[in-house]
């Protein structure tokens, strides 16, 4: 209220002077011109462009009437920027037309009078790019933003706050136009300079993290896109006014990446947030809100809830139609929805009448060579395939990839486009498996060549996938990409079967291996890329201990950040955000410093991006002549195994069972609950379906290499059978235990096991360490025991408190201390002339693992772990727990930390609960604690999948031991100590001994 009555008391004072003096200009004139401008900029603050506009005018006429007696360059300077500021509000009220006009004719008058190296006239370069680029002219608007730039870096040099402006301009027309890494590109560097000149908090800073995040999304990168977003959300909370309409764009955006990862309620309230502050800022009737309703619709489409997303799309279309102009291009998003309801509800014919109305508005809008446009084109296909007319389909499929590759135009089906100039990666894959698709459709049972055709369509595809993939800067992005693109490489290998089935020939057979690995592991296969680039590249030191403590502070901050924001109560916002822009500038830091060593070392690039998949031949010069790798592929509708022997090889397909996921759940509950009737059916059946198609393979080997898929990383597969048993067997001693007859290990791919071999180690100087925190009730001195020196008792100062992390005491693990000091015993007695060490109670803390941990062949923790399944990065591994000051690291070691290892173990043995269990993904496995343990060096883990006894655990880990020191192999030790288990009828039942597995070779 303050300010309106400051506004129009000044405006009452400058219409006085003005009425009084406009004819003979007895006050000064540039005193009335400046106040006049003050007020239009008091109303262009406000939004009143009318008024803003008004006052301007009356300020240019002064200085144009003032030009008939002076001609200076400051009057001339004053009048472009009257005309920029008119010609911008006629912008803002989407009076486009008017606008250029006013720009234009402005524009001629600052070259003349200016010339062109002004800041007035980069300034009118810029209001009519501007103008071009919200009428979708984008190739004009681009030409205006680079003669704005050109001038002011003439001027001023890059590095100042109007070039970063333009940048970000020059950004938004590329991400428009479809050029999103470009986009990227430009708008980093903008972004860097305004940190550098206005310091990370400021509202400007907030505006360019949103804008990159939604190009990141555009590409597909969900993870960095609200890594931008929540950075942006973070500054603009802080900045601005609760209810500031630029909030409620952050929320819009948020909800739309969380649409895009699939967590749809979480989206809606997003959406729900940002409609509030919508309807609080512009009313009911406004396009932002009819945004809102159409992005609420969006989620409640992907639950199922169709008549409600179809309401949602309805009110927002005419609320549309209330407040735009009828060939607005945003009509089509609400045509394009009522389509996609249409279809799902198959009415077929309103669902193309929709489609092709939202066509032909982006048509209009946007042209042939446009994303959008080619998701028209891609529905439309869809629509056709759902009705079996494939002709169509496929001509609309190929519409659709010729929209998203520039320099591509065949409508020909047949021809692919090479993988250049791509608008949308992620739409163009969409449109490469459809038409893959529609290929094998039309192929019947033996039609050759559309068969071939579909093959090379998925080739095609797959390499996209690469291409993606290599793009993207955090690994979330990648493991949803991976999950997400499970139903291609199904596809892709029934083409390959089916083409080895009418040809005979092997290669398709190879083929459809080779997908199968395809699938698997891309993103631990690029991490462990990543590690052995940076050792190989010649990186100079300097730099890789940068680029390893950033890395380090990264996950640090992380793991706090989430530990403090999962607090049910007393979180701390402070903290909050100070480690949120801590984990965004050094996200920034280390992200610049990866593309210095991509652009400045070939070799690191060449190395970590190679795709160097191995194939049948590889595998089978890896395996013993008593080695037999079983791989498997679990679909949506087609189960597939391979057997790999060193003689032979071969791919069984299975139609899926219905419930096949719910069987595998029952056999694992079974197991942990101990439920012997329920376990000896279920497990008949999984055996039925997942060893018998390979019974033929197996009596004559000794050694099973397990290469599982999806959901079966939940299956132990020494618990399943050789041959059916009897439901009512009560001796679980006698049962035909798969482990019975073969020795059992498990590696993520087959690529994986066989580089396994090939890993050039550097020699462990030492031999075992162990840690047993123990977590006992009452006070305990910490100690440390070596082969070599004499036991080291802890100073009282060391006694150790009781374990508490977040309030959760941890129960004692009294054999675990027992276990840790057998082994050490055992490595006595055999005379190990290296050093084995262990660390207990206190002393078996964090820092100790950490320091040590790099010179040992063999580490051993015998404590707690936890599982975050939906958080996997703070799963973690128990410590000994801080009691002073004198502690560096907080007692857990999280699965985040484990990556920053640097390992020799040959084996790491984590002697805890579900230390092998974690968040799944369907091309990647579980995502937890054993992955950071192979990227950091280690070759073998053995880990567990539930809770297991203390006291059964401690005696399979001592038995364990005592046979590899005898000179047996890993596989052959577990083996051993788990048949010694089953013997004993208390620990002969699956739960105690089926648990532990083993990752290696």
């Amino acid at each position: 209220m303050n300010f309106v009555i400051t506004l129009t008391f000044s405006l009452l004072i400058v219409q006085f002077v003005f009425s009084q003096n406009i004819k003979n200009y007895s006050l000064s004139d540039s005193v009335i011109a400046n106040q006049l401008i003050d007020s239009a900029r008091s109303f262009e603050t406000s939004a009143l462009y009318d008024s803003s506009i008004y006052y301007y005018k009356k300020a240019r006429d002064i200085y144009l009437n003032l030009t008939q007696n002076y001609s200076e360059p400051k009057l001339f300077k004053h009048i472009s920027f009257c005309s920029n500021k008119i010609g911008w509000d006629l912008m803002m009220q989407d009076k486009y037309n008017e606008s250029l006009n006013v720009l234009e004719q402005n524009l001629l008058f600052s070259l003349e009078r200016l010339g062109d190296n002004d800041f007035e006239t980069a300034q009118c370069y810029n209001n009519i790019a501007t103008s071009y680029w919200r009428l979708e002219h984008l190739d004009k608007a681009l030409y205006a933003y680079q003669k704005a730039l050109a001038i002011i870096k003439s001027l001023s040099g890059e590095e100042n706050l109007k070039a970063a402006n333009i940048y970000l301009n020059i950004g938004n027309v590329y991400a428009d136009k479809g050029q999103f890494e470009k986009s990227i590109e430009i708008q980093s560097k903008a972004l860097a300079i305004q940190i550098k000149l206005l310091g990370n908090e400021h509202h400007n800073i907030a505006s360019s993290l949103n804008n990159l995040g939604l190009t990141y999304n555009q590409l597909g990168d969900y993870d960095k896109a609200l890594e931008y977003l929540l950075q942006g959300l973070s500054l603009r909370s802080k900045l601005l006014k609760p209810n500031h309409p630029t909030i409620s764009s952050s929320y819009n955006n948020i909800g739309n990446i969380l649409f895009h990862t699939k967590n749809y309620d979480e989206a809606i309230e997003m959406h729900k947030k940002a409609l509030e502050i919508r309807i609080i800022n512009f009313g009911e009737e406004n396009p932002m809100v009819a945004a809102s309703y159409n992005n609420i619709g969006n989620s409640l489409f992907k639950k199922g809830d169709y008549d409600s997303a179809l309401a949602m799309y309805q009110k927002s279309l005419s609320i549309r139609q209330n407040t735009l102009p009828v060939n607005h291009p945003d009509f089509a998003y609400n045509y394009m929805n009522l389509g996609s309801v249409y279809s799902v509800k198959n009415d077929f014919d309103n669902s193309l009448k929709f489609h092709r109305l939202a066509l032909s508005f982006r048509l209009k809008a946007y042209g042939e060579k446009h994303p959008l446009t080619a998701g028209d084109y891609l529905n439309i296909a869809e629509v056709y395939f759902k009705k079996k007319e494939f002709d169509s389909s496929l001509y609309f499929s190929q519409k659709s990839i010729v929209s998203l590759v520039s320099g591509f135009d065949d409508t020909t089906t047949f021809d692919n486009p090479e993988l250049k100039e791509i608008s949308l990666p992620q739409k163009l894959l969409e449109a490469l498996s459809l038409k893959a698709e529609i290929y094998y459709q039309l192929s019947g049972t033996s039609d050759l060549n559309n068969l071939i055709l579909s093959l090379n369509t998925y080739n095609l595809a797959v390499e996209l996938i690469d291409k993606i993939r290599t793009g993207y800067k955090k690994e979330g992005s990648m493991l949803l990409l991976s999950e997400e693109i499970g139903y291609l490489f199904e596809k892709a290998i029934v083409v390959c079967l089916r083409l080895h089935s009418i040809t005979n020939e092997e290669l398709y057979k190879q083929k459809a291996f080779y997908f199968i690995e395809k699938s698997k592991t891309a993103v631990l296969q690029l991490a462990l890329n990543d590690s052995k680039a940076k050792e190989f590249s010649k990186i100079p030191l300097d730099k890789l201990q940068k680029e390893k403590e950033l890395k380090s502070d990264l996950s640090f901050y992380e793991t706090e950040f989430l530990n403090e924001q999962n607090k049910k109560q007393n979180k701390d916002s402070i903290k909050l955000y100070d480690y949120q822009q801590k984990l965004f500038l050094l996200s920034l830091q280390y992200e610049e410093l990866i593309k210095e060593f991509e652009n400045n070392y070939p070799a690191y690039f060449d190395l970590k991006y190679r795709n160097d998949n191995k194939s049948i031949p590889d595998i089978q010069n890896a395996l013993d002549s008593k080695s037999l790798m079983l791989e498997y592929f679990v679909g949506d509708s087609i189960i597939f195994i391979i057997s790999i022997t060193k003689l032979n090889y071969d791919i069984v397909e299975l139609k899926k069972p219905e419930g096949f996921e719910s069987l595998v759940k029952r056999f694992y509950s079974a197991i942990i609950k101990s439920q012997t009737t329920e376990y000896i059916e279920a497990t008949n059946n999984l055996s039925d379906i997942l060893i018998k198609p390979a019974s033929n393979k197996l009596s004559s080997n000794r050694k099973i290499i397990i290469i599982p898929h999806d959901i079966l990383y939940k299956i132990p597969f020494e618990a399943l059978f050789t041959k059916p048993q009897k439901v009512n067997s009560k001796d679980l001693t006698k049962l035909n235990y798969l482990i019975k007859e073969y020795e059992i290990i498990y590696h993520h791919s087959a690529t994986l096991f066989v580089k396994s071999f090939e890993n050039e180690r550097r020699a462990s100087l030492k031999n075992f360490i162990g840690f047993a925190p123990i977590f006992p009730k009452d006070k305990n001195l910490g100690y440390t025991i070596s082969t070599v020196n004499t036991p080291l008792l802890a100073s009282n100062d060391d006694i150790i408190r009781s374990v508490s992390v977040d309030g959760k005491n941890y129960d004692e693990l009294k054999y675990s201390e027992w276990e840790v000091n057998s082994i050490i015993d055992l490595f006595n007695k055999n005379n190990s002339s290296r050093v084995s060490t262990a660390y207990f109670y206190a002393d078996a803390k964090e820092d100790s693992f950490k320091v040590n941990v790099k010179d040992y062949k063999i580490v051993h923790i015998a404590s707690h772990s936890f599982m975050n399944e939906d958080q996997p990065d703070i799963s973690g591994v128990i410590f000994a727990q801080p009691t002073d000051s004198v502690y560096s690291n907080d007692g857990i070691l999280y699965a985040a930390e484990t990556y920053n290892l640097d390992l020799s173990a040959d084996l790491v043995v984590l002697s805890s609960c579900e230390s092998g269990l974690g968040k799944l993904f369907k091309g990647e496995g579980m995502i937890g604690l054993t992955r950071g343990f192979l990227y950091s060096g280690a070759n073998n883990i053995i880990f567990s999948l539930w809770k297991i006894p203390d006291k059964h655990t401690s005696e399979l880990m001592v038995e364990f031991y005592r046979q590899m020191i005898s000179g047996k192999t890993y596989s052959e030790s577990l083996r051993t100590a788990k048949l010694k288990l089953i013997e004993n009828k208390i620990t002969s039942r699956p739960r105690s001994w089926a648990g532990f597995l083993l990752i290696g070779r």
